[in-house]
């Protein structure tokens, strides 16, 4: 039992550092500080339910694709590279 405990902590903590780095990667994408709850909550709605696999290329093309859908939470002099 202790052994599920700590595996189930360490998987929260491993999902908040993924969170963190998401957000990382939307405010270096353009996104506002102000706006990066709404942009990271936005990222998630927007995620293909039916694919299992997200590599840095999906990830890109999400964020790309966010701010075309979103373009109010993004700094307009900012590309997603």
């Amino acid at each position: 039992m202790e052994k599920i405990k700590e595996l189930e902590e360490e998987i929260e903590e491993l999902s908040i550092q993924l969170s963190d780095m998401l957000c990382v990667a939307l405010i270096l994408s353009g996104a506002k500080e102000e706006s990066i709850q709404d942009a990271l909550d936005a990222y998630i709605n927007n995620l293909d339910d039916e694919s299992v696999e997200y590599g840095v290329k999906e990830i890109l093309q999400n964020i790309a694709n966010l701010k075309t859908t979103h373009p109010k939470l993004f700094h307009k002099d900012k590309t997603c590279k």
